[in-house]
């Protein structure tokens, strides 16, 4: 199971729950709606580590920048969907992106690039399969299914922001895919931190306007952003993800932090609202709801 150190100044959303527990009760989409974080207990994605392992851990060599951006956040089916390296003569792939995957990535190794890509395969088919039993009733009209196959070290905490100005729902799906743990730290939700914020930092003139542009000035102006890293002081829950481990969550309502990790499955569906146990708990509702109750507040006088 994971290691989890639970901070007491704040709140303690994350639960563990078993596969048949979750098929049980129709799944956790209601929970993640909530804003909590569910760790699948008592399972294990079943994938070859020491394939993924061996690959190559730094874009350095790829010329290319776009690629290397590609690489960085690449889309699991990219790696397994399209013919394999032939076995003899100078491999040549389908596409520049595949090509920079094999060549760099697996290091010209013909069967490192088909077991890694069959790992991911196996990955992707049971992510799709858990998303169905633990998130059962949603509708969802588009997949982002991305794997990150680069290391990645003491990110600063922050909300996700994904710049994509519609009021949707979003279900995300994490695994480690990495032989050795996953360290993340989470903190509060957006709607906390809103009120603790609020004053200070004026955020009713984010009201009625796309939540990302609050997102963005809390991430880069009070967290400090990727140029003042490990600046804030907010408190954190830690959390030593197990290889094969699962977990949900809403990453624009949780604060998270990837401290450690080498290799993961990150797969985001875009829902529709309609399809939601509770669509006025979607992200932007949330949002909106703590401007309305500031806004009560101050009309009560109670500022």
């Amino acid at each position: 199971m994971a290691l989890i150190e639970r901070h007491p100044d704040v709140e303690d959303y994350i639960l563990e729950m078993s596969l048949p527990q979750i098929a049980a009760r129709g799944g956790v989409a209601d929970l993640i709606e909530e804003g909590k974080m569910v760790l699948i207990k008592d399972y294990r994605l079943d994938v070859d580590f020491a394939a993924l392992g061996e690959l190559e851990k730094s874009t350095a060599a790829i010329g290319d920048r776009q690629l290397r951006r590609q690489i960085k956040k690449l889309e699991a089916p990219q790696f397994f969907d399209g013919p394999k390296p032939r076995r003899w003569g100078r491999v040549r792939l389908d596409d520049p992106l595949r090509q920079a995957l094999f060549d760099v990535m697996c290091r010209r190794d013909r069967k490192l690039f088909s077991r890694a890509a069959d790992a991911l395969r196996h990955a992707h088919d049971e992510a799709l399969r858990l998303f169905d039993v633990c998130l059962s009733g949603y509708d969802p009209f588009r997949l982002v299914p991305s794997v990150r196959l680069t290391r990645t070290l003491f990110e600063n905490l922050h909300w996700d922001d994904h710049s994509i100005d519609e009021d949707f729902h979003q279900a995300r799906i994490f695994a480690n895919l990495d032989s050795r743990p996953r360290i993340w730290h989470v903190s509060h939700r957006i709607t906390d931190m809103m009120r603790q914020l609020y004053d200070q930092h004026d955020l009713g003139r984010f009201a009625g306007r796309d939540p990302n542009e609050m997102l963005f000035y809390i991430n880069s102006q009070v967290l400090g952003g990727s140029s003042n890293k490990w600046m804030d002081q907010a408190p954190r829950h830690r959390i030593a993800f197990d290889p094969g481990e699962v977990w949900l969550g809403e990453s624009r309502l949780i604060a998270h932090q990837i401290y450690y990790g080498e290799s993961a499955l990150v797969y985001m569906w875009f829902v529709r609202a309609a399809s939601m146990v509770d669509p006025a708990r979607r992200f932007n509702a949330q949002v909106e709801a703590v401007h309305g109750e500031m806004r009560q507040r101050d009309a009560a006088g109670d500022r």
